[in-house]
């Protein structure tokens, strides 16, 4: 037995709605899953296009609050114009930094859950 693959990350949300919104209107994801599995329980799952790994959206469980999670990151292969999409989306993005092995710049979603905005580039060595 071994693991294969990352699969899905829990973001701990206080507001279903506005995350949702947030992440498939100003950062772009996909919809995967919203449906009810009961009157108080809601599965919604969102990734980027073509992505396997995935994101749901969860109200605060034991150990977790709203905006806990931070350095979550996402590559892109053109940060300056995936930069200026989100800004232009509403997304509160910090300026592209430059790093020996690529550039990114760092957002925050409505709770305050941090991602980092990545573009590789030149060598990586351990």
């Amino acid at each position: 037995m071994s693991i294969s693959h990352l699969d899905t990350i829990s973001i701990p949300v206080s507001n279903k709605n506005q995350s949702l919104k947030f992440y498939q209107e100003a950062v772009g994801f996909e919809l995967l899953r919203d449906h009810r599995s009961s009157l108080m329980d809601r599965w919604i799952q969102l990734a980027p296009k073509g992505a396997t790994t995935s994101i749901s959206l969860v109200t605060p469980f034991a150990g977790m609050k709203a905006g806990a999670v931070q350095g979550l990151v996402v590559q892109t292969e053109n940060i300056v114009t995936t930069h200026r999409d989100l800004k232009q989306r509403g997304v509160d993005i910090t300026e592209i930094s430059q790093l020996p092995h690529g550039r990114f710049a760092t957002f925050v979603d409505p709770d305050g859950n941090g991602w980092v905005l990545i573009e590789l580039g030149g060598c990586m060595t351990a």
